[in-house]
């Protein structure tokens, strides 16, 4: 019989924290991450929504929050600006590091226990259901388990080797983030987001300070090298010449993000795909933290009850992604049909939306609106203001030929529709 009830595989904070609510129902828990220390490297900015950490009930200690954020700045391909400012914070940033441990401890006080360093080579089968893990190197050796949850990230590498269907490549985006020193001249509550092909071709590039003149400097794109274009930001963008020209860079990470919407399929017999690897990342700013804790936290208790009710079929797993669908499969959908006008969108067009938002002053319209990851719920609610309604209408008669064009493939990105 299996040592184990419920392998994890990766312990991102989905994975951590899917197997912190599975141990807390009472599953016996085991994380396999590949990397000897949890949270290391870190390849996240750790921007997080106040109302995403209430939600979760998550109270994090002083020394995981890096800063609180008030206000952000939309900066346009040709430099005009558009800004949002609230007098109470609305989001912080997190030591990512610190952050991943947090909710490791957590788990281990459920019960969980974890093996860092630890590779795992394969899922193991029998009769068409996952039945454990293989692991590799030195270690090799079949893991038997009743349920494995995959949090392996974007490369899906385990997925792949099962036939099973993953993220789609196509719509992932590359991302390049420097933490520096010596930043000048900025709210240090404020983060600043800048748009243009020029500058982050299919994204946006980032400034997210976190005081005393460090701070978080990043970008993503979906050509060219992300580190010549982020050297290139820093280094000859006019904009940010004096708050960056004196700059120190520290550390340099690099990774993917998946902005295509989920997987269209997260279950499988004996086998949960959350986080990064079941792409539960908003593509309108490619921030993963909230969603994936939301549908990791209903993994851990489907696992939980599937251990108790010994059947892990496909059958009775399917409840976990009716489950997530439920609360943010909306959500990814609306945020998807957004990221998919904004790509469409010239520089020219860009730079007449924000100004159209300034101009229309949806900075006013928008004050009380301080939800940041249910978008999809929010933009429903903002469409009855005027304001908003006029700018939306912009964003949609100036996408709506590509919009029109791409209709047909709409469902196959594993949405709501799915």
């Amino acid at each position: 019989m299996p040592k184990n009830d419920v392998i994890v595989v990766g312990a991102g904070p989905a994975g951590i924290y899917a197997a912190k609510k599975a141990a807390e129902l009472g599953a016996k828990v085991t994380i396999f991450e590949e990397h000897t220390e949890v949270g290391a490297p870190s390849h996240c900015t750790g921007h997080i929504s106040l109302n995403g950490l209430r939600r979760l009930n998550l109270n994090l200690p002083k020394n995981i929050v890096e800063n609180k954020i008030t206000s952000a700045v939309f900066h346009s391909p040709s430099g005009s600006q558009f800004s949002m400012r609230y007098p109470t914070p609305v989001s912080c940033v997190v030591n990512r590091r610190l952050f991943d441990q947090k909710l490791l401890d957590s788990a281990i006080g459920a019960g969980a226990e974890i093996s860092t360093g630890v590779s795992v080579d394969s899922f193991l089968s029998r009769d068409g259901q996952v039945v454990g893990v293989s692991l590799k190197g030195k270690q090799k050796r079949a893991i038997p388990s009743r349920i494995v949850i995959d949090d392996e990230g974007v490369s899906s590498t385990l997925l792949k080797r099962a036939g099973f269907e993953t993220l789609d490549s196509r719509k992932t985006v590359n991302a390049v983030q420097a933490e520096v020193d010596g930043i000048q001249n900025i709210n240090e509550q404020t983060v600043e987001l800048f748009f243009g092909r020029n500058t982050a071709p299919g994204f946006y590039a980032w400034i997210v300070p976190l005081g005393d003149g460090t701070g978080k400097v990043g970008l993503g794109a979906a050509r060219g090298s992300p580190r010549d274009l982020l050297f290139r930001f820093i280094h000859k963008n006019p904009e940010v010449e004096s708050k960056l020209k004196n700059c120190r860079i520290r550390t340099l990470t690099s990774h993917p993000i998946p902005l295509g919407g989920n997987v269209a399929k997260t279950f499988h017999p004996g086998l949960l795909i959350v986080g990064d690897a079941a792409s539960h990342v908003k593509p309108t700013t490619g921030g993963g933290i909230i969603m994936g804790l939301t549908a990791a936290e209903i993994a851990g208790e489907i696992a939980a009850s599937a251990i108790k009710s010994e059947d892990s079929s496909a059958w009775f797993l399917s409840e976990y992604e009716r489950r997530w669908k439920k609360e943010i499969g909306f959500e990814l959908t609306m945020m998807r049909y957004l990221r998919r006008m904004l790509d469409s969108l010239v520089d020219k067009q860009f730079d007449t939306l924000l100004s159209y938002c300034s101009l229309l002053r949806l900075n006013e319209a928008l004050k009380d609106k301080r939800e940041i990851d249910f978008q999809g719920t929010s933009l429903i609610r903002l469409v009855k203001n005027p304001r908003a309604f006029l700018a939306l209408s912009y964003l949609l008669l100036a996408t709506f030929p590509a919009f029109i064009s791409s209709r047909g493939h709409a469902c196959t990105d594993g949405g709501i529709e799915n």
